[in-house]
Formats: structure tokens, C-alpha cells, sequence
């Protein structure tokens, strides 16, 4: 199953600048099975140190936003993409077609320091704005490059999730009632990154965050089941990734789950245990 899937991927999953020498070997793995994170984490080191910094910053956004959570946290992940100096050199270039990771990543930056500062209270509404404009940015590129790329669609999620936080802090009627439309932005665009990369976890991942949020905010039964499929779905994709053993564990407490509940969370502390008898 996963070598039919990676052939019928080839033609949207790698539209990155000409390989050297030295990464032909990793790229042509990549379209030979586009879920092998070593090979992409190694691209990233490779492609950052032959000054290739926007494709390193591509396949960064990639392990960050759709692998496992062992390589989405890794260095040549979620921290490669944090790191200022990598985002500075990645934009600077002359291939610009990464401007929606960028935007997504300074989104997320801009949140960050503000509530670093203690002073959500007073931004938010100025943090609101600013993540507008961010978001404007990043669906103008995308709609400007043209590309089916479950990376461009993940940082689009990955923005609109970014602004939902910004409302939440703002906590105003207003921001309440803008919540829905951006929540939905957001799924459609991780539908979008799951329907391309059927096998990747991050988009499953992310898609149940964002019904969990809309399930929240409606209330609705069906929403909690929807949120407990996706987190299921990633799980069974990712079943190292401990956190979200916990997150299923408290989906079906707020779905009411009980049983359900109990099995999640002998789960999670069975893995506790291990992690403390290691």
C-alpha cells in the first residue's frame, strides 16, 4: 500500500530547487517512500549546509507539521523552524515559494513572545491584527504558487490555529463569533495535507485539535467523535507519541467516554511506568 501511494505522490510532494551531488541520493529515497523521516531529517542538515536554506527550511516544515512526533520535535524539525537565524536565511533567499511556512512560523513567534511579556491582555486585540496580517500573507503566496503541497497546506492550518489562539486570549464577543470560520479554514486546509498524505500523522494530528476546539466552543456530540477518529487515526500512525495517548484519554472524557477513557489512560500511565523503570 505505502509504494502505491509514494508513486501517485510524486508530482506534488517534492517541487524543491535542483539537488546537488549530494542530496540526488536522499531526494530520489523521497520519492520512492515519502514517509522516511531519517532520510528527510538528513536532507534538511544537508541542504542548510550547501546554503540551500529555503529547500532545509521546506523539509523542516514537513517533519514539523506532518511526521512522527519523534522527528516533528526533533532538531531538524519544530526547532529548526524556531531557530531565527534558519527562518532569516531560509526567506532571504531568492526562491520564495516557502512564504507560508515563514508566515506560519512568525505567527506563532509573534503569540510566543507576547505571552512571554505578560501582556496578552493588553495585545490581544493588536496580536489579533497582526496574525491577520500574517494569515492575508500566507494565502496570498499560496494561492500565487498554485501548488497541490501538503507542506503549503499545513502551514496554512498551522496559521489559522495560531489566530484562533490570538481570539481565545482576546476573549470578546466579537472574537468568539470569528472563531468558527477561522477553525474551519483550518481543517479544510489539514483535510487537504491528510487526503495527500494519507500515512503522515500531523494532519490527523492537527485535525484533532481543531475539532476538539470546535466541539468546545458548539458543544456538539459529533464533533467529539470526529476529534477521537482523527486522534485515533494518528495514534495508529504514531504509536510512540505519548502526548497524544494522553489527549485520547481526555477526548473521551469530555465525549463522556468512560470506558473508553479508562483504556486511554492505562495506556498512558503504562507508559509512565516503563519510562521510569528504563
Amino acid at each position: 500500500m505505502r509504494g502505491i501511494a509514494a508513486l501517485s505522490l510524486l508530482v506534488v510532494l517534492l517541487p524543491l530547487p535542483p539537488a546537488s551531488a549530494a542530496t540526488d541520493p536522499l531526494e530520489e529515497r523521497l520519492r520512492r517512500d515519502p514517509y522516511d523521516y531519517a532520510t528527510r531529517s538528513d536532507l534538511v542538515v544537508l541542504y542548510r549546509d550547501s546554503g540551500n536554506h529555503a529547500a532545509a527550511y521546506y523539509h523542516a516544515a514537513w517533519l514539523a507539521w506532518l511526521g512522527g512526533k519523534e522527528y516533528a520535535e526533533s532538531g531538524a524539525g519544530l526547532a529548526f523552524l524556531r531557530k531565527r537565524s534558519n527562518r532569516d536565511r531560509a526567506s532571504g533567499g531568492l526562491s520564495s515559494d516557502i512564504t507560508p511556512i515563514v508566515a506560519a512560523v512568525d505567527a506563532r513567534r509573534l503569540l510566543y513572545d507576547t505571552c512571554l511579556n505578560g501582556a496578552i491582555a493588553q495585545q490581544a486585540a493588536r496580536l489579533r491584527r497582526d496574525i491577520s496580517s500574517l494569515v492575508e500573507q500566507a494565502e496570498r503566496a499560496a494561492a500565487e504558487g498554485g501548488r497541490r503541497d501538503p507542506v503549503m497546506r499545513m502551514a496554512l492550518a498551522q496559521i489559522a490555529l495560531t489566530l484562533d489562539d490570538a481570539l481565545m486570549f482576546e476573549n470578546t464577543e466579537d472574537a468568539t463569533r470569528a472563531r468558527p470560520r477561522f477553525l474551519r479554514a483550518a481543517a479544510s486546509r489539514a483535510q487537504a495535507a491528510a487526503a495527500l498524505l494519507p500515512e503522515a500523522p500531523g494532519p490527523h494530528r492537527t485535525l484533532a485539535v481543531i475539532r476538539s476546539r470546535m466541539a468546545e466552543l458548539g458543544n456538539e456530540a459529533a464533533l467529539w467523535e470526529l476529534a477521537i477518529g482523527e486522534a485515533e487515526r494518528a495514534w495508529k500512525l504514531d504509536p510512540s507519541d505519548h502526548d497524544l495517548a494522553e489527549f485520547l484519554w481526555a477526548l473521551h472524557l469530555r465525549a463522556g467516554h468512560w470506558q473508553g477513557a479508562e483504556l486511554w489512560q492505562a495506556r498512558v500511565e503504562g507508559a509512565a511506568g516503563e519510562c521510569e523503570s528504563d
